[in-house]
């Protein structure tokens, strides 16, 4: 149960599946997934659980923790790894339109 104007994005993701494309990543402790541009194009990326680090081409670092909302399209991500003790989850969506292109 999500708190009044709070993002569900659980419900949001039941709801997107038949008009948008979907994408749930979760990565373990200290696990890292290395970046691959094509499956992230045009998405809207929710962290809805635990912590991650993003680390860019000329190596800058960010970290993002659930509630955060990510763009990763125009960025040169390397990699994303998971920075805390719990398992953290990802969630993508996509028009499908943008996709197919």
């Amino acid at each position: 149960m999500t708190e009044p104007g709070e993002l569900d994005v659980d419900r949001l993701l039941r709801q997107a599946k038949s008009r948008f494309g979907t994408r749930v990543v979760e990565l373990a402790p200290n696990c890292v997934l290395l970046y691959d541009t094509a499956s992230w194009h045009d998405a809207l990326v929710f962290v809805t659980d635990g912590e991650i680090e993003v680390e860019c081409a000329r190596g800058e670092r960010r970290r993002f923790s659930s509630g955060a909302i990510l763009c990763l399209a125009p960025l040169s991500v390397r990699w994303l790894r998971n920075t805390g003790e719990v398992p953290a989850r990802l969630v993508a969506i996509w028009r499908h339109a943008a996709r197919d292109r």
